[in-house]
């Protein structure tokens, strides 16, 4: 075996070693994907047809699948969806590859024809196929649900995911979502603000609904060292006086505090414990407090709230304008927090709390789609339309590089086609028929034809509203491609000192 033959076998190595992991989650792609059971050793079991999910809980230990798995996780990172999809293209164009190796093709032209093949992919479908999201989030939407647990209640929960976007204007980061065991789907809601799952720590503290709020990244139980001091006591029990008689007039200092920022009433947020002694002289003063409150729920107070979060009461300077309204959903009470601020707090119910898991999962997936959607403006039709049309782009344009590259342009092309091949086989159609059908549709002019998985063929994608992010698209292709081609890269696997 000669040097460029063992070079060959590596990558063929490498090609294999990773397509073993995108076949892990290829029957989970389209409407009508499989699910998977995961089960750890302590039996700890997920159900799930989310390509991220399955990938993250997987024991990979080669290389090449993990650049694979890395590939997925970027297409998460910038897109929250679209995993599934990066993950099977990626595993077509490695297979596709191999082939070309066989045909006496060298790793760089295949690269080449690659690079080329992914910019004009993504070049067609922004110029060619995008169109405004404006009036379309709610099927963007509804294309993310479609095929999760959230589809049995696909109209309210679609209906949830934009005006949760739309009132946080379209950051991600301002919208969090609660789960509640307990009721279905169709008894989630959305809030505008921050839901706490908290109630006041005195029950009988007053309520403030329009007023001043503070925010302290600490507790108000702790009581500070004097320092050196000398003391005259006589026994043990008037130690034990002079400390409890020192604490609670630090207590009441603390309280003083936030009562002299609070004249006329308002509520306080705390990261940790609050002594009762403070809770019961803030409420003399018309004062609520809510404690214990986590990290997370602090960070979307802050935002809410336009302000700060204190580290003690001496860092405290002055109170935000809040609104506070206590709510009981089911058998859970709730603190509702509204401000300037636009955040927005989804509340999910569900039967059980592994129903609630997936369904959070989807819920997640949709909402970052539909933010994706808003922000970018633009989105093109779903089910694998806008990579079969770019397929026929590319073909036919691929003569204009002739040659071998050409033959690896060719080869990008058939694998853009597997995303609408594999829809259509996960519902159990032909895929090579629905191909065939749908390239004689898009020639027509139909440049929406997608698979049509409920009577076999083809259908119009925007007539069955289903509606992708542009980018989310693009940016699966540019992920998939750049995985492929550092995978080819690779010539040898080196074992390294430790």
């Amino acid at each position: 075996m000669n040097e460029n033959e063992g070079n060959t076998s590596a990558v063929v190595h490498n090609i294999r070693a990773a397509k073993r992991a995108v076949n892990t989650v290829k029957t989970t792609l389209g409407p009508m994907g499989m699910d998977k059971m995961m089960v750890d050793g302590g039996g700890n079991v997920i159900v799930t047809n989310d390509g991220a999910t399955i990938l993250q809980q997987l024991d990979i230990t080669h290389p090449a699948a993990k650049m694979v798995v890395e590939a997925a996780n970027t297409q998460e990172n910038m897109c929250y969806d679209g995993t599934t999809s990066t993950v099977v293209l990626a595993g077509e164009l490695l297979g596709n590859s191999e082939l070309l190796f066989s045909k006496g093709l060298h790793a760089n032209i295949i690269c080449r024809g690659y690079r080329k093949g992914s910019r004009w992919a993504t070049e067609h479908i922004e110029q060619q196929l995008a169109f405004s999201a404006k009036k379309h989030l709610a099927m963007v939407a509804k294309t993310s649900i479609t095929g999760k647990a959230l589809e049995s209640s696909v109209e309210h929960v679609s209906e949830l995911c934009v005006e949760a976007v739309k009132t946080a204007g379209g950051e991600y980061e301002r919208i969090r979502v609660l789960c509640q065991p307990g009721g279905s789907l169709d008894d989630s809601s959305c809030f505008s603000g921050v839901v706490l799952h908290k109630e006041f720590i005195l029950p009988a503290m007053p309520l403030v609904p329009t007023g001043k709020a503070l925010i302290i990244n600490t507790g108000l139980s702790d009581i500070k060292d004097e320092g050196n001091i000398q003391l005259s006591l006589s026994s043990a029990s008037e130690y034990q006086q002079y400390k409890r008689q020192s604490g609670r007039e630090q207590w009441v200092e603390k309280a003083q505090t936030i009562i002299n920022l609070l004249p006329k009433g308002g509520v306080v947020f705390c990261r940790d414990t609050v002594h009762e002694v403070v809770a019961a002289t803030l409420a003399k003063s018309n004062i609520s407090l809510v404690h214990r409150i986590p990290e997370s729920d602090m960070t979307a107070l802050s935002k809410l709230l336009g302000t700060a979060i204190a580290h003690s009461t001496d860092d405290l300077i002055e109170a935000v304008n809040c609104d506070v309204e206590c709510k009981q959903i089911g058998d859970m009470k709730y603190v509702v927090v509204k401000g300037e601020g636009e955040v927005t707090t989804l509340i999910l119910r569900g039967a059980t709390k592994q129903t609630l898991d997936e369904t959070e999962r989807g819920f997640e997936d949709a909402l970052g789609v539909v933010c994706l959607a808003y922000n970018t403006g633009k989105v093109v039709a779903g089910g694998g339309s806008s990579y079969l049309n770019a397929a026929l782009h590319i073909r036919s344009r691929a003569a204009e590089a002739g040659g071998r590259e050409q033959m690896a342009i060719e080869a990008f092309a058939d694998a853009l086609e597997s995303i609408p091949a594999t829809i259509a086989e996960n519902a159990g159609r032909d895929p090579l028929d629905t191909i065939l059908t749908l390239r004689n549709e898009h020639k027509s002019g139909n440049t929406d034809a997608g698979p049509d998985i409920e009577n076999g063929g083809a259908c119009s994608m925007l007539a069955q509203s289903v509606y992708e992010p542009v980018d989310l698209v693009k940016q699966a292709i540019q992920s998939a491609s750049e995985v492929t081609i550092s995978i080819l890269r690779i010539d040898d696997i080196i074992g390294k000192r430790e």
